[in-house]
């Protein structure tokens, strides 16, 4: 029986002296694996949030190129055309009313358009430090030591007696 007991007292002390020094070295891995975590949802946080910038940009785009190509039908439209004879179904009261009408639609087409290329360009304001943050990330990411693989265990750890 006293053989026994010997050999769970040695068997504890070998867990314990393991415990003791592979204790440390889990810990920072777990440290290194939630701070990875961590950088990781930054990253995928950041991400998120250029996708977001870049779609209403796409939008914004596409709105500016409606209101340019708009705008430009209006200019051609309000270009002189020849007369060759005067039109009979129009009177001048009517032709003067659509041209002014025209005139006002391009000025409001220009203005929709200047405001859209405004928020275009802020939007490509707010990308700039997002797209730092992703840098640093990334940089952070490169930065970290990379994991180590756990000590082996020492030689000198006591043997258990049978």
């Amino acid at each position: 029986m006293r053989t026994y007991s010997r050999s769970l007292d040695s068997i504890a002390s070998i867990a314990t002296v393991m415990v003791r020094r592979l204790l440390p070295g889990l810990a920072l891995l777990a440290g290194m694996a939630w701070a990875a975590d961590g950088v990781q949802q930054q990253v995928r946080a950041v991400e998120a949030a250029l996708a977001r910038i870049t779609q209403e940009q796409q939008s914004i785009y596409q709105q500016f190129q409606m209101a340019q190509e708009l705008r430009r039908s209006d200019e051609r439209q309000m270009q002189p055309m020849p007369l060759y004879g005067v039109p009979t179904s129009s009177n001048y009261e009517d032709i003067k009313r659509d041209e002014a009408a025209r005139a006002q639609r391009v000025k409001d087409l220009q203005s929709e358009a200047d405001r859209l290329y405004a928020r275009y360009r802020e939007l490509e304001q707010q990308k700039k430090p997002l797209l730092e943050q992703l840098s640093a990330l990334a940089q952070q990411r490169t930065d970290a030591p990379p994991p180590q693989a756990p000590q082996e265990l020492p030689n000198d750890l006591p043997r258990p007696a049978y």
